[in-house]
């Protein structure tokens, strides 16, 4: 019985003189301890490029956000968890490029590009989302990162420039300050006048108009967005 006891005692002893090569050996370095080694806290990055349709065709007036945040396994919620989000943005130019500068901060480790436009809505000014693009590889790399965005849904664009050039009346540009852009427009012109209709579906209304002047507001059912 002695001697048994005697055996059990050394396992744990063997265990680890087997283990303390391994726990000697360096730890291999990660992406994250690479980015940190490239920047110096504080230093200027940019990430630039232009942003297209899917022909190369240059976008202007398109709002590109740089989003840095941290992801990481939160222990109590025993999940991965995003802290919090630091953006920067540009505005393309003419010839649709992009520059976004910001100060490096280990504590990031997601860097995603955003390209959007602002439209009105019921609450106020709005980023209508159209593309997104994780660039942490690129500014891993080198600084500045280049990162050209196409833009699939660009007749979104198209569609809301064109409704923002015929809103020249005061009773238009009311209605569009109030509400934002409607969900339909529909135009009718005849030869003595032209009547619009605005629709806002989860409003439940729809605002007519004869030659921009506002002539009668219509209630319906709301109809929420799916």
């Amino acid at each position: 019985m002695h001697r048994a006891s005697s055996t059990r005692s050394l396992a744990p002893l063997t265990l680890l003189v087997a283990l303390a090569p391994s726990l000697l050996l360096p730890r291999p370095a990660n992406a994250f301890d690479l980015v940190g080694a490239l920047y110096e806290e504080g230093e200027r990055v940019e990430v630039t490029g232009l942003v297209t349709t899917p022909a190369g065709e240059p976008i202007e007036g398109v709002y590109v956000t740089l989003e840095l945040s941290r992801k990481a396994f939160d222990v109590r919620k025993f999940r991965r968890t995003t802290g919090k989000v630091f953006k920067v943005s540009d505005r393309t130019g003419t010839d649709g490029q992009y520059t976004i500068a910001f100060p490096w901060d280990d504590y990031y480790n997601r860097f995603e590009l955003v390209a959007g436009i602002m439209v009105r809505g019921e609450d106020g000014d709005e980023m209508v989302e159209l593309e997104r693009l994780d660039v942490k590889d690129r500014i891993e790399r080198a600084s500045p990162a280049v990162a050209p965005m196409v833009i699939g849904r660009y007749q979104l664009i198209e569609t809301f420039r064109a409704f923002l050039a015929t809103v020249d009346t005061d009773d238009e540009r009311e209605v569009y300050e109030d509400h934002g852009r409607p969900d339909r427009v529909k135009t009718t012109d005849f030869s003595d006048r032209q009547e619009a209709s605005w629709w806002y579906f989860e409003l439940g209304k729809v605002y007519r108009f004869v030659d921009g002047v506002l002539t009668k507001v219509e209630d319906f059912d709301p109809v929420e967005e799916l």
